[in-house]
Formats: C-alpha cells, sequence, structure tokens
C-alpha cells in the first residue's frame, strides 16, 4: 500500500510540474505571436515589445498602477475557483460583482454612519447582494437539476439591469451633471496606502485569497467541497449533504465577488459611475483558468494579467499598437493551458517511465 501510494505521489508531481510547463510554454507562444504583431503593424517594433515586456515597472505610478488593476481580480478569481470545486460551472462573478457595487452605494450615501463601521456595513451589503446572485443559480440547479452555466449567465444581466434602475432613478444625483449615484459619505471610503492612490481593498483582497486557501485545505468544508467535485455519487454515499454543499458554496463565492465590487468602488471612486460591466467577474474566470483553480496561485495569475492590462494602456498612449493585442495574448494563453491535450503525450511517457523505474527500485 506505502509503495502504491508513493507511485501515485510521483505521478501527481509529474502532473503538476508539467502543469507549471504547460503555463510558461503558452506564456511563450503568446509573447512570440505577440513579437511577430507587433512587427507587422508598428513603425518602432523593439521599442513598443519593450513596453509591453517591461512598461509596467519602469517607474512607481506604473507599479501602483498593477496592483490597483490586480486587487478585484483576487476577489473574482476566488469566487470561480472556490465554486469550481464542487463541479459547477457557476460563472456569475460578473454580476455579483457589479451587484456588490451597487448594494453597497445604497449604504454608501447614507449620511450620520460612524467612520469605520460604515465601510463595514457597505461591504457587507455588497457581500450580501453578490451571494444573491450567485446563490440563486446553485438553488435552481439542486432543485431543478437547471444548467448552471445558462442560470448565472442570465442572473448576470439581471444584476445588470436592476443595478442600473437603481443607480438611474432612486440612487441618481441629478446635480452630478452625468448619469452617477449620490457621492458617498467621506466615512465610508476605503483609505490609500503609503499617501498613494493604491487602495487598502488590496489588503482586503490577500485576505480573501488566504481565507481560500484555508478553508480548502485545512476544513472538513473544504474537503467536502473537493469529495462533491470529484465525485457528487460518493460524496452523498459518504454522508455528504451534496445540495448542501452546492448551496453554500454558491453563496459565499457569490458573497466574496460582491464584497470585491464593494471594495472596488469604495476604494477607487467617490460615487458609481459604472454604466455597464465591469468585465472584473469574466477576467476572474479567466485567472482561474490559468491558475487551475487554486487558489494558491491566484495572486500570481491576478498580477500578471494586471500587469498586460497595463502594457496595453500604455501602449495605447505610446503606439499606434490597438488594445485588442493584449486580448489575443490572452486568449491565446488560455486556449493552450484549457487545452488537455496539450504536452499530454509527453507528460503521459513521463509518468509510465517513472512508473517502471519505482517497480524496479521495488523488486530489487
Amino acid at each position: 500500500m506505502i509503495k502504491k501510494s508513493k507511485r501515485i505521489n510521483t505521478a501527481e508531481k509529474i502532473e503538476s510540474k508539467f502543469n507549471i510547463i504547460r503555463t510558461v510554454l503558452s506564456i511563450f507562444i503568446a509573447l512570440v505571436l505577440a513579437f511577430l504583431l507587433i512587427l507587422i503593424v508598428s513603425d518602432k517594433p523593439m521599442d513598443d515589445f519593450s513596453t509591453l515586456l517591461f512598461g509596467p515597472i519602469r517607474n512607481s505610478r506604473s507599479i501602483i498602477t498593477v496592483l490597483s488593476k490586480m486587487a478585484p481580480l483576487l476577489f473574482t478569481a476566488v469566487a470561480i475557483s472556490l465554486v469550481y470545486q464542487t463541479g459547477q460551472m457557476n460563472i456569475g462573478a460578473e454580476g455579483a460583482f457589479f451587484a456588490g457595487s451597487v448594494a453597497a452605494t445604497a449604504v454608501a450615501i447614507i449620511p450620520g454612519i460612524p467612520k469605520g463601521l460604515h465601510a463595514i456595513l457597505s461591504i457587507l451589503a455588497g457581500g450580501l447582494a453578490g451571494a444573491v446572485i450567485m446563490g440563486i443559480p446553485g438553488i435552481l440547479y439542486t432543485k431543478f437539476k437547471s444548467v448552471t452555466i445558462v442560470t448565472s449567465l442570465m442572473m448576470n444581466y439581471v444584476a445588470l439591469n436592476i443595478g442600473l434602475y437603481f443607480i438611474l432613478n432612486p440612487l441618481r444625483d441629478p446635480a452630478a451633471g452625468f448619469e452617477g449615484s449620490y457621492a458617498f459619505m467621506d466615512s465610508a471610503i476605503l483609505p490609500k496606502l503609503f499617501n498613494t492612490r493604491l487602495s487598502s481593498g488590496i489588503i482586503i483582497g490577500v485576505i480573501i485569497v488566504l481565507f481560500a486557501i484555508i478553508i480548502l485545505n485545512k476544513t472538513t468544508f473544504g474537503y467536502k467541497m473537493k469529495a462533491v467535485g470529484n465525485n457528487p455519487k460518493f460524496a452523498n454515499y459518504s454522508g455528504i449533504n451534496v445540495k448542501r454543499t452546492i448551496i453554500l458554496v454558491s453563496l459565499l463565492a457569490g458573497c466574496i465577488a460582491g464584497i470585491g465590487g464593494s471594495v472596488e468602488i469604495l476604494g477607487n471612486y467617490n460615487r458609481f459611475m459604472y454604466s455597464e460591466f465591469t468585465n472584473h467577474g469574466w477576467d476572474g474566470m479567466m485567472i482561474s483558468v490559468l491558475c487551475r483553480n487554486n487558489p494558491k496561485l491566484i495572486p500570481v495569475g491576478a498580477f500578471f494579467l494586471a500587469y498586460l492590462q497595463t502594457s496595453a494602456d500604455t501602449l495605447n498612449l505610446t503606439s499606434n499598437i490597438p488594445p485588442e493585442l493584449i486580448s489575443i495574448v490572452q486568449a491565446i494563453i488560455i486556449i493552450f493551458i484549457a487545452a488537455k491535450q496539450f504536452l499530454k503525450s509527453w507528460e503521459h511517457r513521463s509518468i509510465i517511465e517513472n512508473s517502471k523505474i519505482n517497480v524496479t527500485e521495488e523488486e530489487e
């Protein structure tokens, strides 16, 4: 039994190694194609490619921009990765993020609430709204076996249109000069870090990541989540309440995404000014795929995507390179990482060869 366990552990290590190789190679291929595209459309390709690679780290302002873009992605990526543990394709993080920012706005404009408590109440309101948006598809799945990816997609648009109704009607400030909410009370706005424009929301994002790591790897609830995702029938036979687990995880994921929307709006704006989806939910899904739904890797994935987005903004200002170039790079990376057969034969051969070595050692 110990020898068999050793072979299983070896196979898992090889799979982990190839996941890293697959990710690095995907990024390399995407960057090579990006260079070729820049070579075609740019009149100064070397300078523009250098900006793509190193633009976001050339000054402190750009680094702060990367961190600011990274912060909300931590929330949505964690939300997607958690709900995926139960085998659910719940893509409602975009709607939950938007609904969270609207709910936080509704509380943040209320006067008379003490500082500190005001921000906490606003964030909790956002978390509650997000939990509703991602929780409903989970409930519909457990009660009626509805297809989660469809119901969660529809809930995104429910969140968008209900949210815009409130922003453009009871929460709209007629004196703003544009379609925005009343200004937030100062007591609800999150403080900045180190006298910069970097919101303290990034600290909350890191705490959320640590929370996800602990709950997945150190708690019985995390074990239940993974058991339901791996084999719901066996989990049910083992005494795990599969339906309850799916609903609770959907609510938790939505709460995290909604908190992300609250933190983003309260940390970077003085009033609600969105008119459509922010794409933080879709980007979070991309990061979750990039990190193979492992919360430990989400900060790296979020930083990488924020870095690319900052490069795109810099290129848009300093060259004639279209911002769609970065979208192409992102798409290529995700395609190769999501392609399960990419490098699969090499990985399979490595596992077989190591298994033969282990068997030989055991016989000796």
